[in-house]
């Protein structure tokens, strides 16, 4: 995993010896591109373009942004307004210095999530337990051979069709509640997507699977955003391949998939028997997990909140 870490440069002298701990401590988590985030001596070999240049593409080949934002800094904001414009997961750490918080504009936009510290201990337990789902290799279904007889027969499918191979340059993961154990007789197997170009996507999914049973393909707008869907049945599954212009982190059924886990993981198998229980019923997923916790509002956007919640703060809302 490669992490790209922000930090003032200039402003933030004072705060170097801390960007060198939590860069010491993302490099156990991962690949950090930005080492020099924390040392004192200020590169002056290169030109501001080529810093530009240079620190713009580690922004586009990283899987994650971790920011420190407690001093005010244009660059770090530019780097972060980037990140959200190629739908990067971003991580924002902060600290109130003299009762002053960060920036609203930081602290209120929806595409990252920003966390309050007071200690390096403090920033180092909040990554911790983000990683914790971030390092869950989805992409691998490797882990439902081990899993439920329905997990383990939507492995046998999956391989059969191959869509991971097939689809692989589309960087395909396998989402919805399969993967978390809590499926259903009516669970489809849902496969995230990220195309480049909606028509050759569109096309190469007709190309491999359009003789499956009931095959349908559609690009329509959803969100503001557009998409290819398709569908068709193949032995006792109904398989869904959803692709959108982002990466497949950036997108709500990948994120859903990422929260809902760590519920589980936290809350244990009481929590998961009530959402299967549920879910029979005729609950959706989003609104099962939202029931129990009691978390008002839209349940799909809302349980996208938690995303920022603590493990502490999750367990408190089950135990309330």
């Amino acid at each position: 995993m490669n992490i790209y870490f922000s930090g003032s440069i200039r402003g933030g002298q004072q705060d170097t010896e801390l960007y060198k701990e939590l860069i010491d401590y993302l490099k156990q988590l991962g690949t950090v591109l930005t080492e020099h985030i924390g040392s004192k001596t200020i590169d002056t070999s290169i030109s501001d373009q080529e810093i530009h240049d240079r620190d713009l593409q580690w922004v586009f080949e990283s899987d994650i942004i971790v920011a420190e934002v407690t001093v005010p800094s244009l660059g770090v904001g530019y780097e972060i307004g980037r990140a959200i414009e190629m739908n990067k997961p971003i991580i924002c750490l902060y600290r109130s210095i003299n009762g002053k918080s960060t920036s609203a504009m930081i602290r209120g936009c929806s595409n990252l999530k920003c966390f309050e510290y007071k200690n390096i201990d403090d920033a180092k337990l909040i990554l911790k337990e983000q990683f914790k789902t971030i390092n869950m290799d989805w992409k691998d279904i490797s882990y439902l051979k081990e899993g439920s007889p329905v997990q383990t027969k939507a492995h046998k499918c999956l391989k059969e069709l191959n869509i991971f191979d097939l689809l692989k340059e589309y960087n395909p993961v396998l989402t919805g509640t399969i993967p978390l154990g809590i499926s259903t007789k009516s669970s489809d197997l849902d496969i995230a997507c990220r195309y480049f170009d909606a028509d050759r996507f569109e096309n190469y999914l007709e190309m491999h699977y359009g003789r499956q049973t009931n095959f349908t393909v559609e690009q329509k707008e959803k969100a503001g955003y557009w998409i290819v869907v398709a569908k068709f049945i193949y032995q006792e599954f109904k398989v869904e391949i959803y692709g959108a212009l982002f990466p497949v982190a950036s997108q709500n059924s990948y994120r859903h998939l990422q929260i809902e886990h760590r519920i589980l993981e936290l809350l244990g198998d009481k929590f998961k028997q009530q959402v299967v229980k549920l879910k029979q019923e005729g609950l959706k997923t989003e609104p099962a997990f939202a029931q129990l916790l009691e978390i008002e509002g839209d349940p799909y956007q809302q349980l996208l909140k938690l995303e920022t919640a603590t493990d502490s703060e999750i367990i408190t809302m089950w135990n309330a």
